[in-house]
């Protein structure tokens, strides 16, 4: 089984900025090297957009899981609100009624079970990782780099650990 892990923004792009000056990409990364461990350890073939911090273009991205034969696409990003209080994990995925749905439905579920942050559920978007992967694929959003208390909980090791450990159960769960 091979799992393609996709670190969101990178390199010239950050994404979001905590107050604090931790960047999503940082956290997207090192989250996403410690999935592709775990997934690894458990027999699954895994590959990554990046393993540095790099910036690669969105059609890059969906190119190289393709082009790889990916079975299954994850796209690893933090979320971010101008309103402070806004909290949470949610995921993302490109048609309704589709294996997409159901395979981010369940990595959601892991995801915040391990973490026990709130459901923010999951939801259909045109993203173009998404949207260009032949897979089938999610994009998860962690938490909020927005919020305090979860940038705080971003910014360690055994939160961003938690995090790999949920999207993981959530991967090998769908794939058993």
């Amino acid at each position: 089984m091979k799992i393609f892990i996709d670190p969101g923004h990178g390199g010239d792009n950050p994404g979001a900025i905590a107050a604090s000056g931790l960047e999503e990409a940082t956290v997207n990364l090192d989250v996403a090297l410690r999935l592709g461990n775990i997934l690894t350890q458990r027999g699954y073939e895994v590959n990554y957009s990046r393993r540095t911090n790099i910036n690669v273009s969105l059609a890059e991205r969906a190119r190289l899981a393709n082009l790889w034969g990916a079975n299954y696409f994850v796209s690893i990003h933090c979320n971010s609100a101008t309103n402070t209080s806004y909290n949470g994990s949610e995921s993302f995925y490109y048609r309704d009624r589709t294996v997409a749905q159901r395979f981010a439905e369940t990595v959601n579920t892991a995801l915040v079970r391990q973490t026990e942050l709130v459901d923010l559920g999951v939801k259909a978007r045109n993203l173009a990782v998404l949207r260009l992967t032949l897979m089938p694929a999610t994009l998860v959003e962690l938490a909020f780099l927005s919020n305090p208390r979860e940038a705080t909980l971003l910014a360690t090791e055994s939160f961003r650990q938690n995090c790999a450990i949920g999207i993981a159960n959530g991967i090998i769960q769908f794939t058993s």
